[in-house]
């Protein structure tokens, strides 16, 4: 298995993906690895990389939400690799108040490290005009965990900021500098 891979892989999923259970009408449980993302063509990048992983394909379908835009589904049913990337460290089921980053991704390496970075950052990070990545989400502990991250590769210690939205949703949003930035932009696989 490529780490580097995976761990590009398992930061697209601490972005915009999940681990699911439904228990069917007919009494069995369904296992599904599930990314979505209104871009296609980063969730087909999400498709190549699990199959090229796993060793297996899975499907991409569309959905639309509230006459919002069109969302594109990757989803995998397999209890093996549902296991497997449980195992690692990424949360079954809601993942806002519990999601950390994997055990395998802080026992990685620099590079690997960097990679969970880019994968997280083309998910649920944005870039600023002046080149800094901005993480904003509802997940404060998993972005506690990013900054001591941040902290570990580049000897940052960034702060959250907290912000409420419509008076009722809090999210955090964490800000890294420029030349953290680029360092993790440029890196490929």
């Amino acid at each position: 298995m490529n780490r580097g891979k995976l761990a590009l892989l398992l930061g697209m999923l601490c972005g915009d993906g999940c681990l699911t259970t439904r228990t069917r009408k007919e009494g069995y449980k369904t296992y599904a690895i599930e990314f979505f993302n209104t871009d296609l063509d980063l969730v087909k990048k999400f498709q190549q990389l699990f199959s090229e992983i796993f060793e297996v394909d899975g499907k991409i379908n569309q959905e639309i939400k509230n006459n919002r835009k069109i969302l594109y589904v990757f989803r995998k049913y397999s209890k093996e690799i549902f296991e497997k990337v449980s195992d690692m460290g990424f949360p079954k089921g809601k993942k806002k108040f519990i999601l950390k980053i994997p055990k395998v991704i802080l026992r990685g390496n620099r590079k690997e490290k960097l990679l969970f970075l880019k994968g997280l950052t083309i998910t649920d990070g944005s870039i600023k005009k002046g080149g800094q990545i901005v993480f904003h989400m509802s997940s404060k502990l998993f972005l506690e965990d990013v900054s001591d991250l941040i902290h570990e590769l580049f000897g940052l210690r960034k702060n959250l900021r907290e912000y409420i939205q419509k008076e009722k949703y809090f999210s955090y949003q964490l800000l890294l500098n420029k030349e953290p930035s680029q360092e993790v932009l440029k890196f490929q696989l």
